[in-house]
């Protein structure tokens, strides 16, 4: 099962020219991953939130959100992640995710977040768990 979100839009390409957000299903884990290409900022938030509130209410026990090709991620969508966090839980759903990169990891320390997620060093360690 695949689905693609959203893709750069060309109103603001200065801004965010490679966003790309996908979905996929992991059959052999049963996850879905959400994977953020570019900036997670207050622009594109909502379609990312669309892509993962699907990805949420798709029947799969883990979702994982790949962030490891993302450039930035604001503190305001880190802080966000923590209200989705809670929601996924109360559908039984457990949300990962994969930073890769410090200063992405920072935002979540930042925003008080961080301890409500799992430490996931890699995709594999995310959809092994």
């Amino acid at each position: 099962m695949s689905a693609d979100g959203a893709t750069a839009d060309d109103s603001t390409p200065r801004f965010h020219p490679s966003r790309t957000w996908a979905q996929r299903v992991d059959r052999r884990r049963r996850s879905v991953v959400v994977r953020v290409e570019g900036e997670l900022d207050a622009a594109v938030y909502p379609e990312f939130r669309a892509t993962l509130d699907n990805a949420i209410d798709s029947g799969a026990p883990a979702v994982v959100i790949d962030l490891r090709a993302a450039r930035f991620v604001s503190l305001r969508a880190a802080a966000s992640l923590g209200a989705a966090r809670q929601r996924a839980a109360c559908n039984g759903v457990d949300l990962r995710i994969v930073a890769g990169r410090r200063d992405i990891e920072r935002a979540f320390e930042l925003t008080g977040v961080r301890p409500m997620f799992g430490n996931y060093p890699s995709m594999r360690a995310a959809l092994d768990a």
